[in-house]
């Protein structure tokens, strides 16, 4: 099956893939945007799996358009993201599920490559709709030696050393990160609920000795110059090897070239508090 001409794509489905996703998703458009795709491209979704070329996309897209539609899905965007070669879209998907009304943050990303090739992947916590324990499939393969800009890179090697004080001090004052369940943590003068985030994402399990280190497998890059979004393989979470799994991050660099802001897309969850 071909692209469908300009003429054949309604109005509100032209754009950047990523912005244009669920509105199609949620507008009963699916198989208007599985012609834009085209023959070649593959959408990959942490609850739908990954499907690849026609028809069986058109199939895939339609499914996942009447599965948001049972759950009286509505989707708010909060966040564009354009690099060379993709471009990401973040929002906050809301959901109805066992009668209460649910926000998932929600990241999605449209990869284009040679050929008229699109990749979607979309990042978002599975763990209020089907709970833990499900893990998604690996998407990208190996590390790549992907560079990042130098406060990202700072974060990034803090977590995998289980070191908070250099973790935090990543952060500009005031600098926050929001977790894939939502929750903003805010870094104070004493490092406040954004050392705390970080010392129960670091801290090893029972059993375990020293820090819990969280290390990450680069797998791609979108960066405008300001925002980057880092999609990864997380390996190595609270002092143990992990089964591999996928995630997101959007890194916001602030005017003292220290992060802003950070915003994750995954489900690797920080241990609890200790109790007293």
């Amino acid at each position: 099956m071909r692209d469908a001409p300009d003429k054949d794509i309604p109005p509100n489905l032209r754009g950047w893939l990523s912005e244009v996703y669920m509105t199609a998703a949620l507008t009963a458009q699916s198989e208007h945007l599985a012609r834009r795709l085209g023959e070649r491209s593959t959408v990959d979704d942490p609850i739908f799996g990954r499907a690849k070329g026609m028809p069986k996309l058109a199939e895939f897209l339609r499914d996942i358009s009447e599965w948001l539609t049972n759950r009286d899905a509505a989707f708010d965007k909060t966040a564009f993201t354009l690099g060379p070669d993709s471009d990401v879209t973040e929002g906050t998907l809301a959901l109805t599920l066992d009668a209460k009304r649910v926000p998932i943050p929600v990241a999605i990303v449209a990869e284009r490559r040679r050929g008229r090739e699109v990749e979607m992947r979309l990042y978002y916590s599975t763990q209020a709709i089907r709970g833990p324990g499900v893990v998604r499939p690996r998407i990208h393969p190996d590390a790549d030696p992907i560079p990042v800009p130098p406060p990202v890179a700072a974060h990034v090697d803090a977590l995998a050393r289980g070191d908070v004080d250099a973790a935090v001090a990543s952060f500009e004052s005031g600098g926050s990160l929001r977790d894939s369940a939502g929750v903003v943590h805010i870094r104070d003068n004493g490092g406040g609920p954004l050392r705390v985030w970080h010392e129960n994402l670091l801290r090893a399990r029972s059993g375990q000795s020293g820090r819990g280190a969280y290390e990450i497998a680069k797998g791609a890059r979108t960066d405008d110059g300001r925002t980057c979004a880092l999609e990864y393989t997380v390996v190595r979470a609270h002092g143990a090897d992990v089964v591999p799994q996928p995630g997101l991050a959007i890194y916001e660099r602030g005017e003292s070239g220290l992060l802003s802001q950070v915003r994750m897309y995954d489900d690797v969850q920080p241990l609890g508090p200790l109790a007293e």
